[in-house]
């Protein structure tokens, strides 16, 4: 959406709010559980190149304050599950969750929460755990946007990456490609890690200086211990970041070792899932039931009214670049209704039939 449309969606929301719309669409989506989805916060300029992975904390602080002047009830998504189970989703019950297990959600993100005494959901991989906590990929991508050079030139890395790689079109191409030919020359995270040193100085970067304060790692062993202990939902986000779709041997074993991971470090069976990406199968609801999950989040945009699929629920990617009038319409349900009349009009026009 361009910049002049932006602005005039959020001059209509305040003309609906202004109205009285806002509360009308919070009463007539009351019993639809909410659950919005962060990542990590951002330590620098990190949010200018990825509003969706990394927000400032001063906008996720004017988030919190929207949900406490709406009286918005946040409750844990494990109370979140048994009351959308039960039909017990009365008052736009919300739920806040962090993808990931990015550092900044433990000391940015839970100061924020602990002085609203808001409790959050923390979805974890854990392949770094025994690698190093750096993302490879995210700081690869950061590293490309804020090079001062058009071309990157990498040599005597793995002949597979070898090569010289044009920055001045689609750098979002170039990214995938390097990723790519790294995965394949690097199976391994760590040595992944250690190639970002090679490329920082080949794009005229200084490594510390893009790694510096963290922001761009994951929580550890002792993080992951504190987020418990500070009250907040420690759950399964896959342990590589990737949920194999090919068979459910591969799947489970993905699933397990998050488990095995996790599980000595906060005593209790993790029993909840969040899809890497979002992505997800046909086949997944039901292997992921097999394993005894029990809920599962996406991406896929919209709230959760009663008798939602609980493997496939609906979530709120919330971005630095969204206005807080655009968050305050999806928190009442303004944008649910919009969403669900323009699906209804498709149908519709498409002659389809709709949901019974």
């Amino acid at each position: 959406m361009t910049a002049p449309m932006r602005a005039l969606r959020d001059l209509v929301l305040h003309v609906i709010r202004a109205l009285g719309g806002f509360r009308l669409a919070r009463y007539l989506t009351r019993n639809r559980l909410r659950i919005l989805c962060y990542h990590g916060f951002s330590l620098g300029d990190e949010c200018e190149f990825a509003p969706y992975m990394f927000m400032r904390a001063a906008t996720f602080e004017r988030r919190m304050n929207i949900l406490k002047k709406r009286r918005v009830p946040v409750i844990p998504l494990e109370e979140a599950i048994r009351r959308l189970e039960s039909r017990g989703i009365r008052d736009c019950e919300t739920v806040i969750t962090f993808d990931d297990g990015w550092s900044s959600t433990l000391t940015v993100g839970a100061p924020l929460l602990a002085r609203y005494g808001f409790p959050a959901c923390v979805y974890v991989t854990t392949e770094h755990l025994d690698a190093g906590m750096e993302v490879f990929n995210v700081a690869l991508y950061y590293m490309l946007c804020r090079t001062p050079l058009q071309t990157l030139v990498v040599e005597g890395a793995h002949p597979l990456l070898d090569g010289a790689y044009d920055l001045r079109g689609n750098r979002q191409a170039v990214h995938a490609a390097l990723i790519k030919a790294a995965e394949e020359a690097f199976p391994a995270i760590a040595d992944r890690q250690r190639l970002l040193t090679r490329i920082a100085a080949a794009l005229q970067l200084e490594l510390p200086v893009v790694l510096a304060k963290g922001r761009f790692s994951l929580v550890d062993r002792a993080g992951i211990k504190e987020l418990a202990t500070l009250g907040h939902e420690v759950q399964l986000h896959t342990h590589s970041h990737r949920l194999p779709d090919a068979s459910f041997e591969e799947m489970a074993a993905e699933i397990e070792r998050n488990q095995t991971s996790l599980q000595p470090l906060l005593g209790t069976q993790q029993r909840h899932l969040c899809y890497p990406s979002g992505r997800y199968s046909p086949r997944h609801p039901e292997w992921l039931a097999r394993l005894g999950i029990v809920s599962g989040t996406t991406c896929d945009p919209g709230l959760n009214p009663p008798g939602s699929q609980l493997l496939l629920l609906r979530r709120y990617l919330d971005s630095d670049r969204a206005s807080d009038i655009a968050f305050e319409a999806e928190i009442c349900g303004v944008r649910d209704l919009a969403r669900n009349f323009r699906a209804t009009i498709g149908r519709i026009l498409s002659g389809a039939p709709g949901r019974a």
